[in-house]
């Protein structure tokens, strides 16, 4: 009966290991994704302000009317803004974040699949709890995606997993 309970206490580990790596992996997808959008996004507003600076300035020099110094002037303004508060950043954060708990799921799989076998179910037991807190503290810690991100999170990992059945079969 002892061994039974005792099976069954690394079994709940063994799934709450799965269970972090299955939220690690959208997580960390989720966030690939937010931060891919957000360095495509902040390129096109670095850019732009830059082109349309660089196409007023040599319209100026060629006799336009004054008014294109304005545009000259604010375009040359969104662009020293966005150097200034390089929203690039966002996006590092969110690759950060990604990586992160890309790390964490791949800590939880081999401590199910390849290290149980040789810790004793006390250290298994404090492994899983210190993955489920850092799984947690990243949670908190880092920055939010958005709903897209994750919907599109869940249709790739979808595909993943079904590709990978067809190829087994």
């Amino acid at each position: 009966m002892e061994n039974f309970k005792n099976n069954q206490k690394i079994e709940n580990l063994v799934n709450e290991c799965r269970r972090i790596e299955e939220d690690s992996t959208y997580t960390a997808e989720a966030h690939y994704l937010f931060a891919a959008s957000l360095s495509k996004k902040f390129f096109w507003f670095k850019f732009i302000p830059v082109i349309i600076t660089g196409v007023s300035a040599l319209a100026l020099l060629l006799g336009s009317p004054n008014w294109v110094s304005w545009i000259t002037l604010i375009s040359s303004i969104i662009a020293i803004t966005n150097i200034i508060l390089e929203p690039e950043s966002k996006a590092r954060e969110h690759e950060f974040a990604a990586k992160s708990f890309t790390v964490l799921k791949h800590d939880a799989r081999s401590l199910y699949e390849s290290f149980k076998d040789f810790i004793d179910e006390k250290n298994f037991y404090y492994e899983v709890k210190r993955m489920r807190e850092k799984y947690n503290w990243l949670v908190q810690t880092t920055p939010p995606t958005d709903e897209k991100s994750f919907e599109k999170a869940r249709e790739n990992i979808k595909k993943e997993f079904i590709n990978q059945i067809l190829k087994k079969t």
